[in-house]
């Protein structure tokens, strides 16, 4: 017979075409839908940059008007710092007795704590008196300008002026060693003007502080005649003069109106563009501000969103238009739901059905799909209602086929609780409280049961029979019967010390286990059959647990239990018995704790118990 050959599918672009159905729908179109998505790119891209460009101009707009805020803010601080100087004690009889050097040693201090660039005092007379300036400032003792006292805040103080707004004035004046911005205010004393204090701070400085506050723009600032006084752009001042001066004919609407004027210049040979505004000093508009930056930033940024709608929006063309209206509508979708809906059942989820969306093969198949889904969900709803009334485990056995009439002789351990004075609860309760009180109690003490792979053999009213190593052999069954019988023990003390807060009598349990030889295996006939152990250990651990009661104690094993799990459990001295239905005496264990592990109040309880079982028995 010839072997089929492998068919061995070109790698790159030619796989999608052969390997997938969508391949075959897309790779006709995709040419065609490329140059369509970057046509469309281009014309958005357009739209976008004019777009960009508005919003930066408004952007330049707003941080015109954070600038004109900010140099509010500068002045109010620059006046309160003149307002703590003024009335700094001392000052005005410094002024009077014309004391430069008690005037330095008050207000000193203040400037330098204020890092204040120049403070300047002059007596009533117009004479100055001292003149403050920051260590940093470069040829400090040069900048001092005589004529002072005609500076227009310091003119106005002097001539005692005040008006709507306060006695206190401030402006830029050109000194010459630059330009300022100056604040004046009075020095008086019992009415009398004594003099004046007067700060400056550079206009370049003023610049500076209000870019800042725009969000590092470029901030310049404007004369009314249109001169650039101060400006953040670096360039040569005479260069810079002649690409930013503004016309007279220009700085007058802008002062007149709260508007703000765009406009673009060419500075250093690149493009800037500016939101030009009125700049007010003591709530008049003094000067225009210039907030701006280089329209490079602007294209460098449109280029960036260019190159990357191109690449975005060419690949959302490409999958909306083709891969998603063709294939996910008419083949993706369905199929994706199937893939999508197997790893589900793969992972044993079935609470689950998958929409029909098409009548075509599709359709067919998620159809039939959610019919399989549902006989798996018939099937598991069985394996769980089976596995509450059967060990787990058998019924793993019956699915592998592995369960057949007969049995097989191992080795078990085998033990049994029951409730002491259960008859007279049952009597206290009505049958619905019975059994809520049963399924509580049988909650909490069959989990240490499952918790160390032993198997409910059959609940008997309150009593339950466990076995280890029946279904699954373990070597190890005796020593996980007695852990189990132990955390069972404290499960039922928890239990009871809950029904002793709710109000209710609060219960105790005994427990007998024994190891021995047992038959296990299925019992009945090929139409009924029930998988079960036949041994005489099964009586022997009843026998034992009913002791419990009458030795008072609540855990009790056999020799050969207690032989098979020494090394993981306490126990107390043995007691010799003959069992109830035997002819022999069998030695029973008490059941202290775990190993090395026996809490005080437990082995104080089985001192006194032993004194009593030994004046018994004996």
């Amino acid at each position: 017979m010839a072997v089929p050959r492998s068919i061995a599918f070109p790698a790159g672009p030619w796989s999608l075409f052969n390997r997938y159905i969508a391949g075959k729908i897309v790779v006709p179109f995709l040419a065609l839908v490329l140059i369509l998505a970057i046509l469309a790119t281009h014309i958005t891209i357009n739209l976008i940059a004019g777009s960009l460009e508005e919003k930066y101009r408004e952007e330049l707009a707003q941080a015109g008007r954070s600038a004109g805020e900010a140099m509010v803010t500068l002045e109010d601080k620059q006046l309160a710092l003149l307002r703590q100087m003024a009335f700094t004690t001392g000052v005005a009889e410094a002024l009077l007795q014309r004391d430069p050097a008690s005037l330095e040693d008050l207000l000193a201090p203040i400037a330098i704590n204020q890092r204040v660039a120049y403070v300047d005092v002059v007596a009533a007379d117009g004479t100055q008196l001292l003149a403050l300036r920051d260590p940093d400032i470069e040829n400090a003792a040069e900048h001092f300008d005589p004529g002072l006292r005609s500076w227009a805040p310091v003119a106005r103080v002097l001539n005692g002026d005040a008006d709507a707004v306060s006695d206190r004035f401030a402006d830029v004046v050109s000194a010459p060693w630059g330009d300022l911005f100056t604040v004046a205010a009075p020095v008086r004393r019992g009415g009398a003007l004594a003099g004046a204090v007067v700060v400056s701070v550079p206009l370049r400085d003023v610049s500076s502080q209000l870019s800042q506050q725009a969000g590092s723009k470029g901030i310049t600032l404007y004369a009314p005649n249109g001169t650039v006084l101060a400006s953040t752009i670096r360039s040569a001042p005479a260069a810079l003069q002649a690409a930013l001066a503004i016309s007279p004919t220009d700085t007058a609407p802008i002062l007149s109106s709260r508007n703000t004027t765009i406009r673009r210049s060419s500075v250093v040979g690149l493009p800037y563009v500016e939101a030009l505004s009125a700049l007010p000093i003591r709530g008049q508009p003094s000067l225009v501000i210039g907030v701006g930056n280089f329209f490079t930033m602007i294209q460098e940024s449109g280029e960036q969103t260019r190159n990357l709608m191109i690449l975005l929006f060419s690949a959302v063309m490409i999958i909306v238009a083709v891969l998603g209206f063709w294939i996910t509508q008419l083949i993706r979708r369905p199929m994706r739901n199937l893939v999508a809906g197997t790893q589900r059942i793969r992972k044993n989820e079935l609470n689950f059905e998958l929409p029909v969306e098409t009548a075509d093969e599709t359709g067919h198949l998620t159809s039939a799909f959610n019919e399989m889904t549902e006989g798996l969900r018939q099937r598991e709803r069985s394996r769980l209602a089976i596995e509450r009334y059967m060990s787990p485990k058998v019924y793993q056995l019956i699915q592998a086929g592995e369960l057949k009439m007969g049995g097989v002789q191992r080795e078990i351990t085998v033990l049994k609780t029951d409730i002491r004075g259960f008859t007279t609860i049952s009597e206290l309760l009505e049958p619905e409280a019975l059994v809520s009180f049963l399924n509580s109690y049988f909650e909490r003490i069959v989990a240490p049961i499952k918790k160390y792979d032993g198997e409910i053999d059959k609940y008997m009213g309150d009593a339950v029979l466990a076995k280890f190593g029946a279904t699954e052999w373990y070597p190890d069954h005796a020593r996980r019967a007695v852990l189990a019988m132990i955390e069972m023990i404290e499960a039922c003390d928890a239990f009871a010390a809950e029904l002793r807060f709710a109000g209710m009598d609060p219960i105790k349990m005994g427990i007998g286990a024994n190891t021995g030889t047992a038959v296990v295996g299925n019992i009945g006939s090929p139409d009924r059959m029930e998988f079960t152990i036949i041994s005489d250990a099964v009586n022997t651990a009843q026998r034992i647990e009913e002791l419990c009661k009458e030795l008072n104690w609540d855990l009790l094993i056999s020799e050969q239990t207690y032989r098979a799990s020494e090394d993981a459990v306490e126990v107390g001295e043995p007691w010799s018995i003959q069992l109830r239905g035997q002819g022999r005496a069998t030695l029973v264990y008490p059941v202290l704790g775990r190993k090395n592990n026996v809490p005080i109040e437990r082995m104080r309880a089985y001192q006194a118990l032993s004194r009593d079982v030994a004046e018994t028995l004996s």
